[in-house]
């Protein structure tokens, strides 16, 4: 990374037939409108686009920072496949995923950054021997009362690879018995609140989970094209790396 790049990468997946055109300039205004400008702007178009980007945002005072990518064709993956281009792409320390009719509030990436930097300081780590239940419990007490070391506790100091997340609205979402159901016409009446802890399959939104770039190298990139392969992923991530929750709502999934 370079010095002058931005900490954050918004990558927005777009394709004009699912998302109405009032809704992307929703979209793009509420990325102009950040308070914290740390960011840049990726925006891919799954496939031929027959009006330009141009008319679509002509009213709009954009993010300097913004690019627009249409692909030569329509790969129909959910958007993965150009999620995984704008991994590649991005210049930022940091990813946000966002679909095209996704509202972030104005504060969301000043509080991320808030976050993240307080991610990014060397802390005290801890690590200790994954081990059986039973054998766990054995040489806990091994090194507590006779002194050894088991355990093989160690500490060090370091970065943490970490996982952001923060509250979201989920719009036109009903409470159903111990589940929830989502009737889209209904968006502007009803939403609830999705925390997105724990992070597992079908309790946290694509929106919600923010990473190191480098970190979905290593994890090679966005690479599953299952229809529902965030939740998939992120509960793995969950897993392996440390997550850091916000508590507040900055943003709604429409």
């Amino acid at each position: 990374m370079s010095s002058g790049a931005p900490l954050f990468s918004i990558v927005v997946i777009d394709y004009d037939k699912s998302v109405s055109r009032s809704d992307f300039r929703r979209k793009m205004k509420c990325l102009s409108d950040q308070t914290c400008k740390d960011f840049e702007v990726l925006v891919y178009h799954d496939g031929p686009k027959a009006v330009p980007y141009e008319e679509d945002v002509k009213d709009i005072d954009l993010h300097p920072n913004t690019k627009f990518v249409i692909t030569e064709r329509h790969e129909g993956d959910w958007g993965h496949s150009n999620r995984d281009r704008g991994i590649r792409a991005a210049s930022g320390e940091w990813i946000i995923h966002t679909n095209a009719d996704n509202l972030f509030y104005p504060n969301l990436v000043k509080t991320l950054k808030e976050k993240a930097l307080k991610a990014s300081m060397p802390v005290t780590i801890v690590r200790r021997r994954r081990l059986p239940i039973i054998v766990k419990s054995i040489a806990r007490r091994s090194d507590k009362i006779l002194g050894t070391s088991l355990q093989k506790v160690s500490v060090s100091s370091g970065v943490v690879e970490n996982i952001l997340v923060y509250p979201i609205l989920m719009r036109g979402v009903f409470p159903l018995r111990n589940k929830w159901v989502r009737v889209k016409e209904k968006a502007d009446d009803a939403a609830i609140v999705l925390s997105g802890i724990p992070v597992r399959y079908a309790n946290v939104d694509l929106m919600q989970v923010v990473l190191r770039r480098k970190v979905w190298l290593a994890e090679g990139g966005w690479h599953d094209k299952r229809e529902n392969s965030d939740g998939h992923m992120y509960e793995r991530f969950a897993k392996k790396y440390n997550v850091l929750a916000i508590t507040q709502i900055l943003g709604e999934h429409w």
